[in-house]
């Protein structure tokens, strides 16, 4: 019905209770195309989620951020809406309980076989009161969110005739930016990555990947966080309508639509070089030097300390330098953007011109499971991979984490 990036699935254990939170709309009724804002006070939990729903599908959502158990945000109405009746549920990942409301959308500007309303002229706009009905829902259980938002993925751990285990996988997810926000997930089967987010906030595009121990990457997919509680009936919408309120909101919403439309789809995060408060070792400003075409020049003229060599078969970068301890028993963490690099002949080619930064940072990191010496980060002008596709099997999106 709706063109959506992730595919909607249920996840996570929700009993359904109308004590759960207490839930605030800033309006009685919306236009399509309109912000609906909500607030929410409940119990003691980091995160919170609200979606909005009719019988057919999920229409919006957005997860919020809780201090002390409360917490607000804004759900970008589609314009595209039908009329009528739609179900906001909102609930935590940790007390497994969620409230539920009725919420009128209008839509005056087009018609849909969905609308479900009827047009009542009169001297004030407002809605019938509506009934909900609910039903218990019950789920697979999910990740409690405990240290930071929790995202999770399926990955395709059959591939090209080939069987991996959970422990022969590495996931990650990485923030495509001038700052390095790097995640590896655990995985929690042989399918299902967990990813335990923190200090990301807003709308950020990111990079899912999954790599086998040997070099294989493997098809990764992430699952919607929401539930997608769906009402299995919606009251009738009864709309007594003012004309004239009715037409002035709808130049208000037309005139945000079109702003959001000229508005970027994201800003990447200004640079820093700094990754969990520790300098680079080395830094290198690629204005300061002669302009390479290749970054396999620049590496062989100035960045003396980088060398490769083959793991299992698969190409890798080692960084060298004194600080670092047992170089041979690992390689590095190659990053551009901050999306891993898995194809380091590639990386190799790429246009060194657009490449203003190069940080190397000593030491041992670990990830999740996967251990690395040293850390070798490029930085284009753009900070959003200019003209480097994304690698083979992993999935780029741009997701709203929680203000």
């Amino acid at each position: 019905m709706r063109n959506r990036i992730i595919t909607l699935m249920a996840v996570w254990g929700l009993a359904l209770s109308t004590f759960a939170a207490r839930v605030e709309t800033d309006r009685t009724w919306y236009l399509a195309g309109e912000v609906m804002r909500v607030s929410v006070e409940t119990d003691p939990a980091l995160t919170a989620y609200a979606e909005l729903c009719d019988t057919q599908g999920m229409a919006a959502g957005v997860v919020m951020s809780l201090h002390e158990g409360k917490g607000s945000g804004t759900i970008e109405l589609p314009a595209e809406l039908h009329s009528g009746y739609y179900v906001l549920s909102v609930y935590t990942r940790d007390n497994a309980k969620v409230t539920q409301q009725l919420v009128a959308v209008v839509n005056p500007l087009r018609k849909s076989v969905d609308d479900d309303i009827e047009w009542i002229a009169g001297d004030e706009c407002r809605v019938e009161s509506g009934e909900l009905r609910t039903e218990s829902l019950e789920f697979a259980t999910a990740v409690p969110e405990t240290e930071g938002h929790v995202i999770r993925a399926r990955i395709m751990n059959v591939y090209d005739g080939r069987t991996f285990k959970g422990n022969e996988i590495t996931p990650s997810l990485s923030i495509i930016g001038k700052q390095i926000h790097y995640f590896e997930g655990k995985m929690e089967n042989d399918s299902i990555a967990v990813f335990n987010t923190y200090g990301i906030h807003g709308k950020q595009p990111l990079v899912l990947s999954a790599v086998s121990s040997d070099g294989v990457s493997l098809p990764i997919e992430m699952i919607s966080p929401f539930a997608v509680l769906l009402p299995k009936k919606l009251p009738h919408l009864v709309f007594h309508y003012k004309r004239s309120e009715v037409e002035a909101r709808s130049l208000d919403m037309q005139r945000h639509q079109k702003a959001l439309k000229e508005q970027p789809a994201v800003v990447p995060l200004d640079y820093d070089d700094n990754i969990h408060g520790t300098k680079p070792k080395l830094s290198y400003n690629l204005d300061e030097y002669r302009q390479f075409l290749t970054i396999r020049e620049v590496l062989i003229e100035y960045v003396i300390c980088v060398s490769k060599r083959k793991v299992n078969g698969v190409q890798k970068l080692f960084v060298s330098l004194e600080q670092l301890a047992n170089v041979n028993s690992w390689p590095s963490l190659v990053l551009i953007d901050g999306m891993p690099v898995i194809d380091v002949e590639r990386l190799l080619n790429y246009d060194a011109r657009r490449i203003h930064y190069i940080n190397i940072y000593g030491g041992q990191y670990t990830f999740g499971h996967g251990v690395y010496n040293g850390i070798l980060s490029f930085i284009t002008r753009s900070g959003q991979l200019t003209n480097y596709p994304t690698e083979r099997n992993t999935q780029y999106l741009v997701y709203d984490f929680p203000e």
